[in-house]
Formats: C-alpha cells, structure tokens, sequence
C-alpha cells in the first residue's frame, strides 16, 4: 500500500497521540486544513474519522473532523519496514548473483 509524504506524517503523529492514550485526535491538534489526506488514509483503512457535535435522528454527525487509528495504521510502518527490507534484499542478491554468473 503507498502512501504519500502527507499521510505518513499524520500517520506518525497519530500514533504518538496513541502511545499516550488518546484514541481520537482532532484535525486541529494535528495541525490538518482540509479533509483530503484523512480521507484518504481512510480509503487505505489506516485511519477512522470519528464524528462530533449533535447526533440527528438518522445517526449522522454535525461535524467530522476528528480521527482514530485503526491497527492496520498502528501497524503501518512495520509493515512497510518488512517490504522495503525485502525489496532491498531482492535487489542485492541480483547485484550479486549477476556479475558472478557472468563470471563463471
């Protein structure tokens, strides 16, 4: 899954609020101006956004503009960590192994 520069800041920032015991951070404490990086960590199912304010009758919030982090996005970076490792490990032993094979 890709993310772009944006996301995995919010990501970050998401889990330190999270290693501290808070579960739901608003856009204002993660200094976020629009909604379009959330929605799409949320499309990646990386993040929830939680809503506040007034409940109407149909279950609908009065305002959207906070998020939780779901453990698909705890787990983000570790995840993330292991493909590149992988890749790079790939990436090596085909470096290695062509020049020997040409070689011999």
């Amino acid at each position: 899954m890709q993310t772009v520069r944006k996301e995995r800041i919010i990501l970050k920032k998401l889990i330190k609020y999270s290693n501290k015991k808070q579960d739901t951070i608003s856009f204002e404490a993660l200094n976020i101006k629009d909604d379009f990086y959330p929605k799409e960590l949320e499309k990646k199912r990386l993040v929830n956004i939680v809503g506040t304010g007034h409940e109407d009758d149909y279950g609908h919030f009065e305002h959207y503009n906070h998020l939780r982090l779901t453990e698909q996005g705890k787990h983000y970076f570790e995840k993330r960590f292991e493909i590149n490792k992988e890749l790079m490990l790939k990436v090596f032993g085909y470096l290695l192994v062509l020049p020997l094979s040409l070689v011999f």
